[in-house]
């Protein structure tokens, strides 16, 4: 047990460690995480104190290093209470019962170090000070309590879950505890366990309070039990048995041992099989319910509309089976669907599933209406009720839901972020609640929906204009919509572009949009030249990209998304090579490429090109494929450029294509100037080159210079 316990106590160093600067560091760190911080750099204390007792180290007296494990201990369980205190959303008044609550166990492990005491550590706290158990005790038992109390009265069922498990793990982590480190020595004096009874139980419930303090709204517990029991069964899979041959292959147990060389093979097939085979179903048995939950909306988005129903309604018909194929796929006792009529300005009642609904039609100058504007995602009502950013429009809206009990709404959004649909969803079948991971499902479902009710409503409103006179003159329109006048940019950065419509049967679409007030992205594709479903393929992508959403912040997670939507996609069956970069104004450039021409980067220091490129099919193509990002550090004076087929495919009337060496040189010695000067020297010199021959490419660029 004592090599056993050397490990573990400097496992919980380290971790204590990482925890406490992880919580100090984050972005949006709140006082939940500094009271973590604290906790962790208490623990983490009490670990090292614990290493010097069982060294046996003549640094710090015996009698010191005990009473500091005792006072250490006590900090901890302070700190925990501290936590449940102020847990999930903190207030003046509950800051203020926390700091009282915690002035007795302050000062009870001043005491103890002042105390003129002798101890041995853990394992004989009751009888070095009977009030130090006492007030562990407590401290413990109410923190568990006050998470128990305060999940019985949260209105939020999601939220509400999410403290009973915080409360179930706390309460058996600290009666561990207990038992072993205070209670099983105290009584019995069996005190092998009391270190590992001690660091476990604390190490564990660091981990779960760190990732329990970030915002209510986005943390899942289910979801964090459930991958912490997936790698301890993994692990102990993994590790059991390989030290179960290691320790057993002795003459003690076998009359000729296996050969090292024999343990060898048997663990490399051992641990192979395992990665390959078992590991990858435990996953699946842990994750089902949120796969299974994708799956079927997956499922719901793929179903065909008969040949008759298409003939007669393609849209009612299609968007009907889709709010009425939600309710009933995921077991939900109403669905009302509210398209937004620009004449009469207001949201009207088109499809509905379920009881009757009191409200067939919302007005868009109405407090639902201002709800879902401000906030372009799922809205349950629980979370509408308790947040703080909803509070203006709260005790208005609150009727609708009432009146109609409606216990989710889903807004859609078109291209310009004005609010085109609404999905309002009612209480679950048997008094379910909302999950957070049928949240999470519903908001996938929700951008997919959106993606398609956009491109209804834009297709419509191009019929209704009769610009749809035939295939090129949807190309040019949709062209014109979705290509930006001017480029996006951000602090540091300055961006132009240039580009030629050669082709009135698709191609090129490009754009760049402000990610944050200190980045930009920019977007690059190249569809195939099809007409009307190449357009439709073009507005697709121009969908994705400009719907706000949680789970696109990066240039892969963007390319992944739009390759979920294309593949499942109802209009169009082409796919679409993309590059996608994210310049951020410190200098740091992150980028992922879709089977794209590479971004080439000039670094003014080495006077050399550079090629940033990773792999990636087209999006579209394969639904189950996943993009790489990479991150590159650019310098002062660095200039990017991004380019489509069209130019290093453009040929004169010799037959010679245009290099792209040529714009490499042109670059390299407009390294001073400003990009819209490079921009405009590479369009002269590419309309030099070809002169009067006529191309069929798009041709798209766009460059940009780090300042």
């Amino acid at each position: 047990m004592f090599y056993l316990d050397i490990i573990l106590a400097g496992i919980g160093t380290l971790l204590a460690l990482v925890i406490c600067v992880y919580n100090i560091i984050r972005k949006h760190r709140t006082p939940l995480n500094l009271v973590v911080s604290a906790t962790a750099l208490a623990f983490a204390g009490l670990c090292l104190f614990i290493v010097m007792r069982l060294v046996n180290g003549s640094v710090i007296p015996e009698g010191i290093t005990g009473k500091a494990i005792i006072a250490l201990q006590l900090l901890v369980a302070t700190m925990i209470a501290f936590f449940a205190i102020i847990y999930p959303n903190l207030r003046v008044r509950q800051l203020a019962v926390a700091a009282a609550a915690g002035l007795a166990g302050f000062a009870l492990a001043a005491v103890v170090m002042v105390a003129d005491f002798a101890s041995r550590g853990a394992a004989n706290i009751a009888a070095a000070h009977p009030a130090v158990i006492t007030v562990i005790s407590l401290y413990l038992l109410a923190a568990a309590v006050i998470i128990s109390a305060r999940a019985l009265m949260i209105e939020n069922r999601a939220i509400r879950d999410d403290l009973v498990y915080l409360c179930t793990s706390m309460a058996f982590l600290f009666s561990l505890y207990l038992a072993l480190s205070i209670y099983l020595p105290a009584v019995s004096g069996e005190s092998r366990f009391a270190t590992i009874g001690l660091i476990v139980p604390f190490s564990s419930m660091l981990v779960i309070i760190s990732n329990a303090a970030v915002s209510i709204r986005d943390v899942d517990m289910k979801k964090f039990f459930s991958t912490a029991a997936y790698w301890i069964i993994l692990s102990t899979i993994l590790i059991a048995p390989s030290i179960a041959v290691v320790k057993y292959n002795t003459p003690a147990y076998f009359a000729e041992p296996v050969p090292s060389l024999g343990i060898a093979l048997f663990l490399f097939a051992y641990l192979f099989l395992v990665f390959k085979y078992l590991s990858p179903r435990l996953e699946n048995l842990f994750r089902r319910e949120y796969r299974n939950l994708i799956s079927l909306i997956d499922g719901l988005f793929s179903r065909q509309l008969s040949t008759a129903a298409k003939e007669k309604n393609i849209w009612g018909d299609f968007f009907n089976s889709l709010s009425e194929g939600i309710a009933e796929t995921f077991g939900i006792t109403g669905s009302y669907f509210y398209l937004y009529n620009r004449r009469e300005k207001k949201f009207r009642l088109t499809h509905s599933y379920g009881n009757a609904i009191s409200d067939s039609d919302i007005d868009v100058s109405s407090p639902v209406a201002a709800l879902v504007s401000s906030y372009p995602g799922v809205l349950y009502r629980p979370i509408v009720y308790t947040s703080s950013e909803f509070i203006e429009n709260r005790d208005a809206a609150r009727d609708y839901f009432e009146r109609n009990r409606i216990e989710v709404i889903l807004p859609f959004l078109s291209p310009e972020q004005q609010v085109i649909g609404i999905l309002s969803l009612g209480p679950l079948m048997g008094n379910r609640s909302y999950s957070k991971s049928m949240l999470s499902a519903l908001d996938i479902y929700r951008l997919q929906f959106q993606q398609q009710l956009a491109n209804a409503i834009m297709l419509e409103q191009v019929r209704a204009t009769q610009v749809l006179e035939h295939d090129q003159m949807v190309v040019n329109t949709v062209k014109k919509k979705i290509i930006p006048a001017t480029m996006s940019e951000a602090p540091g950065y300055r961006i132009s572009s240039f580009y030629i419509n050669n082709s009135p049967y698709g191609g090129d679409y490009f754009d760049s949009l402000r990610a944050s007030d200190k980045s930009v992205l920019l977007f690059m594709s190249d569809s195939s030249y099809s007409g009307v479903e190449s357009a439709l393929l073009s507005l697709e992508l121009y969908t994705v990209l400009h719907t706000p959403s949680k789970v696109m912040d990066a240039p892969d997670k963007i390319l992944s998304t739009m390759n979920w939507v294309i593949a499942t996609s109802r209009f169009t069956r082409k796919h679409a090579s993309a590059y996608c970069a994210l310049l951020a104004s410190t200098g740091e450039l992150t980028y992922s490429c879709a089977s794209f021409n590479p971004m080439a980067i000039y670094n003014p220091r080495t006077d050399a090109f550079t090629v940033c490129e990773t792999p990636g099919v087209p999006v579209g193509a394969d639904k189950t494929s996943k993009y790489e990002s990479k991150t590159t550090r650019l310098v002062p004076g660095s200039i990017g450029v991004i380019f489509s087929d069209g130019l290093v495919s453009a040929i004169n009337q010799k037959g010679e294509a245009y290099s792209f060496d040529r714009a490499k040189e042109i670059i390299r010695a407009g390294r001073s100037k400003i990009p819209a000067d490079i921009v405009r020297a590479l369009y002269d010199d590419f309309k030099q080159f070809i002169q009067d021959k006529k191309q069929i490419n798009d041709i798209s660029l766009i460059l940009f210079r780090y300042q």
